[in-house]
């Protein structure tokens, strides 16, 4: 499958439907827990049967560990970053890499008709751990790379990378510098 064919594609080939789900009211070290049962590395934070957030392992880590909150005591609607920020699942995988791009985000909530239906993340749409992966290479043309990002020509893969850290992911990243991821 080409690049173009794989960004062409529907977010929900790419989502995961089992994701944790936490009440706002649970304490941060059970929404921990919920994670490490499924391997993931986030949960969705739920107010009743309505989704008002996501809380990560950076967020445990930093608004509570390195504050010194007791996760036990800490809620997850504490530690939660709010609001979501969403896609429906019949957007395609372009625009869902545009708006975390655009929005410096690692996970969108894909809905349906407004319904939480699942989880896509920045990790299963460029490496594929989640689903089938979207080929992201580099497609060289005559007069020079593209962006799979935005079809900009560059005359080099370095000039490409220095563009794409630049304008699609943010300074430094493909250097080596994750202090933002």
């Amino acid at each position: 499958m080409s690049l173009k064919e794989s960004l062409e594609e529907p977010v929900s080939r790419y989502m995961s439907k089992d994701f944790a789900k936490v009440g706002d009211e649970e304490s941060v070290r059970q929404a921990a827990q919920a994670m490490q049962r499924i391997g993931a590395t986030e949960a969705i934070v739920m107010k009743g049967k309505v989704p008002v957030g996501i809380i990560t392992e950076r967020d445990i880590l930093y608004k509570v560990v390195a504050s010194g909150l007791d996760p036990q005591q800490a809620k997850a609607r504490e530690a939660m970053s709010s609001p979501l920020q969403t896609i429906s699942e019949s957007d395609k995988v372009a625009d869902a890499i545009s708006k975390m791009s655009k929005l410096g985000l690692r996970r969108l909530v894909v809905t349906r008709d407004g319904e939480l239906v699942g989880l896509v993340t920045q990790k299963a749409v460029v490496s594929g751990t989640r689903g089938q992966n979207v080929a992201l290479p580099e497609l060289a043309r005559p007069e020079g790379v593209s962006c799979p990002y935005c079809d900009a020509v560059m005359k080099s893969q370095q000039e490409l990378s220095k563009h794409i850290d630049q304008v699609h992911l943010g300074p430094g990243l493909l250097e080596g510098n994750r202090t933002k991821w």
